[in-house]
């Protein structure tokens, strides 16, 4: 992973930042939620991110807001932006997939790279695929919070266990009657539920999912997170969390459940809870202005989403500059 600052300009600190990002995952909900809270912060560029795993891309400029560089700007594949003087959030928009078969190594190359940099804490906002919803589920927030060393308990959790090798000559035990996928996946949610029921969080991982909870994002499932790393492992976000547990660098998933079809509501519901986030206690320093943007400018009130110019007829019609 390789940083170019914007021209003129020195590389940006990001010692002690919260940097937020979007994972390239169900239905593009993290991007625009991404593409919302740059617009709404009235972030700046600091600077385009490339990596030997990351698809090229190149369009038009996405932003309009004062800050947001010159006219005629080009969208690169990844980006990073910077919430603006007297703040350490950073957000970081990507505009391409890894290379097919390089998630993997993508993912251990940004988490390498945000460890490097120092960075505190990394949100990495996601969809969620709706349609693996239980009917609990299926009611009330759609939004779920879950730590990078929540999904590496749970992650070691899940694993089968190894029979051991058997001596020579000896018989191979027959496999038990009445077994199923549906056992196997009830064993391993509990198996993820009882890790997690024992796992004590520490510093940002804590602070975030302690203000996620009492916003209405509770923890995703025990079933969900086995689910997910039985027919999803290698897909995003979840490469990415394992790469920053190992890494060490604290990580939060936000992630809302959405399907397929028009995803700006989800987009913008899921910008909306981060802004939410990162007003709370104890998730930035004292004074950060990121955080009292996200307060309203120090109003009492939640700032209302900003759509970008480059929005202008996406899923097929124009929308308001608020949403």
């Amino acid at each position: 992973m390789q940083l170019y600052p914007e021209p003129g300009r020195a590389p940006p600190d990001l010692r002690g930042a919260t940097v937020v990002l979007p994972a390239v995952a169900f239905f593009n909900v993290g991007e625009l939620a991404v593409d919302a809270l740059i617009a709404t912060l009235g972030a700046a560029p600091a600077g385009r991110l490339d990596d030997a795993d990351l698809l090229p891309v190149v369009g038009c400029g996405a932003f309009d807001h004062a800050g947001a560089g010159p006219e005629g700007r080009l969208a690169t594949a990844m980006e990073l932006y910077w919430a603006g003087q007297g703040s350490k959030v950073f957000l970081i928009q990507q505009r391409a997939p890894a290379i097919p078969g390089r998630q993997r190594a993508f993912a251990e190359s940004l988490a390498a790279w945000l460890a490097s940099s120092g960075v505190a804490h990394v949100v990495v906002l996601s969809g969620l695929d709706a349609q693996y919803r239980r009917e609990s589920q299926l009611e009330g927030s759609q939004a779920r919070a879950l730590s990078a060393s929540e999904l590496a308990a749970a992650a070691a959790a899940a694993e089968p266990e190894a029979e051991p090798p058997l001596a020579p000559g000896s018989p191979r035990a027959a496999p038990r009657p009445g077994g199923s996928s549906d056992d196997a996946a009830a064993a391993a949610a509990a198996a993820v539920a009882a890790r997690l029921g024992g796992l004590s969080l520490g510093g940002p991982e804590a602070a975030a999912s302690e203000a996620a909870r009492a916003l209405g994002a509770p923890r995703l499932e025990p079933d969900a997170i086995a689910r997910e790393l039985e027919l999803h492992p290698l897909l995003p976000p979840w490469p990415l969390l394992r790469a920053l547990s190992g890494a060490r660098v604290p990580a939060t998933l936000l992630g809302r459940f959405a399907a397929e079809g028009d995803n700006v509501a989800d987009g913008l519901a899921l910008g909306a809870l981060l802004l939410q986030l990162l007003a709370a206690p104890g998730l930035l320093p004292g004074g950060d202005a990121a955080g009292a943007a996200a307060r309203g400018g120090g109003g009492g009130g939640a700032q209302q989403l900003r759509t970008p110019a480059s929005w202008a007829g996406l899923y097929g019609r124009p929308y308001a500059e608020v949403a």
